[in-house]
């Protein structure tokens, strides 16, 4: 079984303690988000769970959990986000830089186990290629050796971020334009051991020389690099060209308090 910690909220930044207890007790209550009455019991019993699946913007405060993961033997792996998007629209991300050393510092500490996600691409009037590419390029060059793959994905339109939308002028139509950013983050990343990893998007992967077609929670390649045998199926309830094997998320929508504005977790708009 994966546990993914959570694509609904940011667990590792906010939800550590909540975490621990529930990880000492070996269980945690879940709730349906769309039927609030089911509450489903799902088992944190190291015999029971093979990987947790933690997504971040921020696992400076998490080691402890990690540590105890590791005491028990449960594998994990981090999707860890760093975009460097300004407080106007990531109020409570924090400092890029501090952000950039603890992914290092993690990699050192747990090899193969942080992958880094330059996502979501918001392509705006304020958010335009060349300042992409300066970003990207930025962030890349701190942390290229601290990561074997680069996950990205293009902005899309949620019920949420329908304001965000409107308020920043967002592309949601013209695809070519994302896939100039692309070009430019491959051309970026050329010559080093860093993939760009596409994901749910319907990308022409010959097109370019380091994108490759996987999964965020890829089993190819959790069971070569963490030495696990997952054999689970595409999870259904994800997006139409999402590759990800299915998991058991153990988080809630609205309750992250980064703020992002264009998230489709949270109604921060």
């Amino acid at each position: 079984m994966i546990i993914s910690a959570s694509r609904r909220c940011d667990i590792p930044k906010y939800g550590k303690k909540w975490l621990l207890e529930n990880l000492i007790q070996e269980y945690v209550n879940v709730t349906n988000p769309f039927n609030r009455n089911q509450i489903k019991k799902v088992s944190l019993k190291s015999e029971d769970v093979d990987l947790f699946v933690f997504w971040t913007k921020d696992c400076s405060d998490f080691t402890d959990v990690l540590d105890y993961l590791k005491s028990k033997n449960i594998k994990f792996l981090i999707q860890y986000t760093i975009n460097g998007y300004p407080p106007e629209i990531e109020p409570h991300t924090g400092n890029t830089e501090k952000i950039i050393n603890n992914f290092n510092d993690i990699n050192l500490r747990y090899p193969g186990s942080v992958l880094w996600r330059y996502d979501p691409v918001i392509l705006a009037d304020s958010f335009d290629l060349k300042y992409h590419t300066k970003k990207f390029s930025y962030i890349f060059q701190n942390i290229k050796h601290s990561t074997a793959r680069c996950y990205t994905s293009f902005f899309d339109e949620y019920r949420k971020n329908k304001k965000f939308i409107t308020a920043y002028n967002v592309n949601i139509n013209d695809f070519s334009k994302y896939e100039e950013i692309l070009t430019e983050f491959d051309n970026i990343v050329d010559g080093s051991d860093v993939k760009l990893v596409v994901c749910s998007e319907p990308v022409n992967y010959i097109s370019y020389k380091n994108v490759i077609k996987g999964a965020c929670i890829d089993k190819d390649y959790i069971n070569e690099v963490l030495a696990l045998n997952i054999q689970g199926k595409r999870d259904s309830g994800q997006r139409k060209f999402c590759s990800c094997v299915k998991s058991i998320d153990i988080g809630a929508y609205n309750q992250c308090r980064t703020g992002c504005k264009y998230c489709y977790a949270c109604n921060n708009n």
